[in-house]
């Protein structure tokens, strides 16, 4: 995609691993709690699973979303401090459609679509590159929730973001990266 404010080319590419591949820790932690609580089922309830459990630094990277399976729709419960800082701003409320880079909302074949179709958590690599090279990278981890035992109705999102090019400041990945997507 081309963004008219920058003649570089950006290209992103998602693959999917499972889950138990994350390298991040506390993408690891948040799993381990999440299959603790779920147990035998492919799903715990929302109210069963404790945000004060998780990862002090998982906190500030994390959303939480009410998911409608048809047709598919995504808004924002809770909206982390980081990803405000990452996206510029706070989206509780909205849908990926508000997000930056506003490149449609939320796709049939992304991760919580996966969620719903597939009923297991996810791990995508999104890797955001130019024809001359990757200059930034977004590995999330995504969990289900599901009140009635059969329907998803909620996902949690857990992002970790690598600037290739500059710093660790999130700020900095929205500006050499997320700026570049158009």
């Amino acid at each position: 995609m081309a963004n008219s404010d920058n003649s570089c080319d950006v290209e992103t590419l998602s693959r999917y691993l499972a889950p138990e591949e994350t390298p991040i820790d506390y993408h690891i932690e948040i799993l381990r709690y999440w299959n603790a609580v779920r147990g035998d089922r492919f799903a715990p309830r929302r109210d069963e699973f404790s945000m004060e459990k998780l990862p002090a630094p998982a906190i500030p990277l994390i959303n939480v979303t009410d998911l409608v399976p048809e047709p598919l729709k995504s808004t924002y419960r809770f909206w982390g401090t980081g990803l405000t800082e990452v996206f510029g701003g706070d989206f509780t409320g909205q849908g990926p459609q508000d997000v930056p880079p506003k490149t449609g909302g939320i796709n049939q074949q992304g991760g919580c679509a996966r969620l719903i179709r597939d009923r297991v958590a996810n791990f995508e690599i999104k890797d955001f590159e130019t024809a001359k090279d990757l200059f930034g990278r977004a590995l999330i981890l995504r969990i289900m929730f599901s009140n009635d035992g059969e329907t998803i109705n909620q996902g949690l999102n857990s992002y970790y973001f690598e600037s290739l090019t500059i710093g660790s400041n999130l700020t900095d990945f929205y500006e050499t990266v997320f700026s570049k997507v158009g």
